[in-house]
């Protein structure tokens, strides 16, 4: 881990209020405070029968395919404990690192495992390497804004469910990317969000997300080489995973850069759930137009009937309308010239409806088969008349 990574901000200064480096109080209060969060994420703004239904899901899961290793063949016993080797859940939070400033000595990320029967337990970046499976994907999930704490554990265990019964043979890595998505006017109260100023957390936890992917970056940067990765990104996440592959790319956000960028190719895919984020930054010289770059291909989740997004316009005079619900348009693939061919659409318009949320997506088994290949970077497949119409260069889901 190099001393720095980013470099000072460029002339506007800071932008947040969590800037400077933490002292040693913050430090000791930081370390004490641990088993609390375990505790409150455990707990979260969800109901405890829910917890309890996902952590009995992958607890009955992995009894079943234990009772089933013994029978067969010796390889249909070798695939069935391949499917049990296949699950590494981690949660990797940014939620303590400083924003908008200078950051020493690493990136300070918090590190929890979730074993088989979904316990946590605390671990370090040494650990989390020494875990991922040999050659298997890593698969990176960013939540959007106004995600409790308590609630990053369930996402993260439904989507690592989600996305293993799409391919449940194949070994992959699986972490949920976390980062501090309240906003300072804003407080939550389960199962309801009020805000003061909701047009103004939105508009700071949008340039929130999009300096996070400074640690994304870096996150990716520092694993182990020999593993591809798929990151995958809600709401104002896209932001996150957009910012981080123009970084790894050579691009600044807001007047940062990623030091020690590294100098190995490394296979990486992307792709978006309700993108809240404008249609064209993906082009060459906008605000991520260096994303593209890194990425060998980046899926756009489209969804005309997102009822959240469709009063994104309206945010600011002259803004655009928001990728989930347009797409990569016409003129932008234009502009992205031989590029175009790294993007794809999936319109899943028909299957989550007017919902916003994440758990809409990760509650349809045919979305993960359907963005399975770009997962564990498999062989490309063409849909089944079941579940896909293909038309224009977009899939839809249905």
């Amino acid at each position: 881990m190099p001393e720095e990574f980013l470099r000072e901000p460029g002339p506007g200064g800071p932008i947040f209020e969590d800037g400077g480096a933490r002292s040693q109080v913050q430090v000791e209060r930081r370390r004490r405070s641990r088993e609390l969060r375990i505790d409150n994420m455990m707990c979260g703004a969800r109901s405890g029968q829910g917890r309890r239904w996902v952590v009995s899901c992958v607890g009955t899961l992995f009894a079943v395919l234990s009772a089933l290793s013994f029978q067969g063949s010796a390889a249909q016993a070798a695939e069935k404990s391949a499917k049990k080797a296949a699950v590494n859940f981690w949660v990797i939070s940014s939620r303590s690192c400083p924003l908008g400033t200078k950051v020493v000595k690493g990136a300070g990320f918090d590190y929890l495992r979730y074993d088989q029967d979904g316990t946590p337990a605390w671990g370090d970046e040494k650990q989390f390497h020494a875990s991922l499976s040999k050659g298997a994907p890593v698969c990176v999930s960013v939540h959007g804004s106004f995600v409790d704490w308590g609630d990053v554990a369930t996402d993260g265990l439904r989507t690592a469910k989600w996305l293993r019964d799409a391919s449940p043979g194949r070994p992959l890595n699986v972490v949920m990317f976390s980062w501090k998505s309240t906003g300072p006017f804003t407080f939550s109260t389960a199962p309801l969000l009020f805000s003061a100023l909701p047009q103004i957390d939105a508009e700071l936890l949008g340039r929130r997300s999009a300096f996070i992917g400074l640690y994304l970056g870096r996150l990716v940067a520092d694993l182990p080489v020999g593993h591809p990765v798929t990151l995958i990104g809600h709401s104002h996440g896209c932001r996150t995973v957009s910012s981080a592959l123009h970084v790894l790319g050579g691009g600044q956000v807001q007047g940062y850069v990623l030091a020690d960028r590294p100098k190995h190719n490394r296979r990486i895919r992307a792709i978006f759930a309700a993108a809240a984020m404008d249609h064209h930054w993906l082009n060459p010289d906008q605000r991520y137009g260096r994303a593209i770059d890194v990425a060998e291909r980046v899926v756009n989740l489209r969804n005309h009937r997102d009822t959240v997004l469709k009063i994104y316009p309206l945010r600011h005079p002259l803004s655009n309308k928001a990728l989930a619900n347009v797409g990569f348009t016409a003129e932008d693939r234009v502009v992205m010239g031989p590029r175009a061919k790294r993007v794809q659409e999936l319109d899943v318009s028909g299957v989550v409806g007017s919902s916003h949320g994440w758990p809409a997506y990760y509650a349809r088994p045919e979305i993960a088969r359907s963005v399975a290949e770009h997962v564990y970077f498999l062989p490309a497949v063409s849909g089944t008349k079941s579940s896909t119409k293909e038309k224009a260069d977009e899939t839809r889901i249905r």
